[in-house]
């Protein structure tokens, strides 16, 4: 792989891990892995959640997009497509009907607001 694709790779990379950690930072105590019906939790919509309502894995997405450039290899782009497809299914399937059971209207409003991944509607 071409040295620039290479530094877009870890420029990627290193875009997605601080998208990955500024969405946990911002989360604070309402942070998960997952979803679990017996903890309560509030609804974040400030900061980097005013742009993504997923941006944990917005960011997770980037990081594999990187090192899938960085090290470019047939094998590795079908793991990171697999496991791109797997979190968006969790996202649309679990986490999003968990969000509009648990704040309804609200997070109805939200949705309306704010892409799944990146940008303002």
């Amino acid at each position: 792989m071409p040295v620039p694709v290479r530094l877009v790779g870890a420029a990627a990379r290193a875009a997605g891990a601080a998208v990955f950690v500024v969405s946990v930072l911002t989360m604070q105590d309402s942070w998960r892995a997952g979803v679990s019906k017996r903890e309560e939790t509030a609804l974040v919509t400030n900061g980097i959640y005013q742009i993504s309502r997923n941006p944990a894995f917005l960011g997770f997405d980037l990081v594999h997009i990187g090192i899938g450039l960085m090290f470019f290899n047939w094998g590795l782009f079908a793991a990171v497509l697999f496991a791109g497809v797997m979190l968006h299914l969790q996202i649309v399937y679990v986490e999003e009907a968990f969000l509009t059971e648990a704040f309804g209207q609200e997070y109805l409003e939200y949705k309306k607001k704010v892409c799944r991944y990146l940008g303002r509607k």
